[in-house]
């Protein structure tokens, strides 16, 4: 699927916690008492605050990982959800055989040296494809596929110790500071967390449009 569908609205003033997840969205933003305008995200490369004021409504469309668009096709939309949506999957940049080897990047142990040579080239010839779509470096997938899947594993009851060694962290330590670089929190600090958790959980790098909780079971 091209991509998730997502609706808000904002019942009170709020600051709100953006988690990187490998997706650009197509953000429709309507506020309470203004005219309504669209944003199209980048790549996060760690998280950031949002202001958001009551009454704002959210329309989202969160592309798929390895999709993209020029937020330059926009200019000259009249914001009509109809439109966009139709903007969205005449003019999104996708290449098929780059879901999947985004998706192998993600997985535990992976490396862009073993994803490269499974798809028979080289790593050099991989970093010049991801280039040649204008997509982050292939690591950037591997280190944040790897930390949203393992920051899925929190919810179950296993040792931290256990889910690192799991997802190919050389030890704890090491999880610990992947964390803290991606979501600017500990792996504990997540666990007492149960909407950080929960807005990992949300479709995205890793995770997209399924649940790995058979992979987490298989793991555990």
């Amino acid at each position: 699927m091209l991509y998730h569908k997502w609706e808000y609205t904002a019942k009170s003033d709020e600051v709100a916690i953006v988690q990187p997840d490998g997706c650009c969205d197509v953000i429709l933003i309507s506020p309470a008492d203004g005219p309504a305008k669209i944003k199209v995200t980048d790549w996060d490369m760690q998280p950031y605050t949002v202001q958001v004021l009551a009454g704002t409504s959210f329309s989202g469309y969160r592309l798929r990982p390895g999709a993209s668009l020029s937020p330059q096709i926009f200019i000259h939309e009249d914001l009509d959800k109809a439109e966009v949506k139709d903007a969205i999957e005449s003019e999104t940049n996708t290449d098929p055989e780059i879901y999947d080897i985004i998706d192998a990047l993600t997985q535990p142990n992976a490396t862009v040296k073993s994803i490269a040579r499974q798809t028979g080239v080289t790593t050099r010839t991989l970093q010049r494809q991801f280039s040649h779509l204008s997509l982050p470096v292939p690591d950037f997938w591997r280190l944040l596929g790897r930390a949203r899947r393992s920051a899925r594993a929190l919810a179950i009851p296993a040792p931290l110790k256990d889910i690192a060694y799991a997802y190919g962290y050389s030890d704890q330590s090491h999880m610990t500071r992947e964390f803290v670089r991606w979501f600017g929190r500990s792996p504990t600090q997540l666990r007492e967390n149960k909407t950080m958790i929960c807005d990992i959980c949300q479709p995205g790098l890793g995770s997209w449009l399924n649940d790995n909780q058979s992979e987490i079971t298989h793991l555990f």
